[in-house]
């Protein structure tokens, strides 16, 4: 069977939350890499450099009416090479993808997993660029 990189699979996961977050992280890349914590930055203050991950996410949490991407590798004992994304969007909405490399067979059982993970029916599968949408638009195009 032929090998597919970058197959997206993204699911809507409703209001966003450092707990769904978190258990998407633990689901499908445990030991997953920390993010560094100049990864990006505040609003409207580009030389504020966070001093964790953790503070980093709540802050993009906490904050409404604000959109950020976040992206996880693991480095090792990945064979699908996945990685998770969670797409904060500007209507304080959750996204969640899973990059993967694998077959359709694979995309399946992904996006299958997600949907359950994340109790959510609203996706996509995507391959190379993910879709680009806030939240409602998200669910209206994808339910």
């Amino acid at each position: 069977m032929e090998i597919i990189t970058d197959i997206i699979c993204q699911v809507y996961a409703g209001q966003k939350s450092k707990r769904v977050i978190d258990l998407v992280l633990d689901t499908f890349i445990p030991g997953y890499e920390k993010l560094d914590p100049d990864y990006t930055y505040p609003e409207g203050n580009k030389d504020y450099i966070f001093k964790t991950e953790y503070e980093m996410i709540n802050y993009f949490i906490e904050t409404p009416s604000i959109n950020q991407t976040f992206y996880w590798n693991k480095y090792y004992d990945n064979p699908n090479k996945i990685m998770v994304g969670a797409n904060i969007t500007d209507d304080d909405q959750l996204i969640i993808s899973l990059t993967v490399n694998g077959n359709l067979e694979t995309e399946k059982k992904y996006f299958s997993l997600l949907k359950e993970v994340l109790q959510s029916d609203i996706g996509v599968v995507s391959y190379i660029n993910p879709a680009d949408y806030n939240g409602k638009d998200f669910i209206l195009k994808y339910k």
